[in-house]
């Protein structure tokens, strides 16, 4: 790599980190604004072809939330999730760790919202998920649109 396109993407990333600050009214009391999705994404644990998906609620820069529809809480501790869009895997084996896994009633229906916490991501994986969170997902609080890709 060169070191003007070194240059160029460390500004990318710099903007795209200010874009998503810039479009968060409130941080809440978590350590990075958190977006719900605009588009149908789902989640999944790496390399489990026999589980089923789970649909994506929020997301941030150090973790996201998905809800299961009549499961049990997960058993996940140090382990990778992929995130998916209807054309395929979008961002993949991000470490994960769960911090809070709780049953809801929603309609009569039982339900389990999970949130995970990432852990170290590589330089990919973090502009994979900056991407994904600018062109996949909108303001929690004001339901802004973050920006249109």
């Amino acid at each position: 790599m060169t070191m003007i396109s070194s240059s160029i993407q460390k500004k990318e990333n710099n903007w795209m980190r200010e874009e998503i600050v810039r479009k968060t009214l409130v941080l809440e009391r978590r350590h990075a604004p958190r977006f719900s999705t605009r588009d149908y994404a789902l989640v999944a644990e790496t390399g489990d072809d026999s589980g089923q998906p789970y649909h994506l609620v929020d997301i941030s820069e150090s973790g996201m939330a998905f809800r299961q529809i009549d499961e049990s809480p997960l058993a996940l501790t140090d382990s990778t999730m992929d995130i998916f869009l209807a054309d395929g895997p979008y961002v993949c084996r991000l470490p994960v760790t769960v911090v809070a896994d709780r049953q809801l009633a929603y309609n009569g229906m039982s339900k389990q919202r999970c949130c995970v916490r990432f852990g170290k991501l590589t330089p990919g994986q973090q502009n994979m998920l900056r991407a994904f969170i600018l062109c996949y997902t909108k303001n929690v609080q004001t339901g802004e649109t973050v920006t249109d890709c």
